[in-house]
């Protein structure tokens, strides 16, 4: 006896298994999206109030009673388009302002500390 061959449709994925596959592929803000609108069409998945927790936006800390770190925009530019010539050594920035470069992170602190500058400066180590 022969049997009727039934059309096995494809699972659809749920908005928690692609959300989850955004965020595996490094594509956090696309992740986001998708949850705004699951959240926005109101569905009911238990695993998005654990994406809403992981995907929140950071806060700013303070960390030793000191001031709130600031907008580091200006020297995310500057490595991302002056740090060539400083491969293999620590920079010190503040703004577009390269204040102290060196090997040695033990040096680019002592010139920052006889320099004071106004706001605590950036640390960065280019690879």
């Amino acid at each position: 006896m022969a049997h009727a061959l039934r059309k096995i449709e494809a699972e659809t994925p749920s908005y928690s298994d692609r959300i989850r596959e955004l965020v595996e592929a490094d594509l956090v803000g696309g992740a986001r999206r998708l949850l705004a609108e699951a959240l926005e069409l109101g569905v009911q998945e238990e695993a998005l109030s654990y994406w809403q927790k992981v995907l929140a936006k950071g806060k700013p800390l303070r960390v030793g009673g000191g001031e709130l770190d600031f907008d580091r925009t200006p020297e995310v530019t500057w490595l991302r388009e002056k740090s060539g010539p400083y491969r293999g050594q620590w920079v010190a920035l503040l703004g577009n302002e390269l204040l102290a470069h060196s090997e040695s992170l033990d040096e680019v602190v002592s010139t920052l500390e006889k320099h004071k500058p106004a706001r605590r400066p950036m640390l960065h180590y280019v690879d």
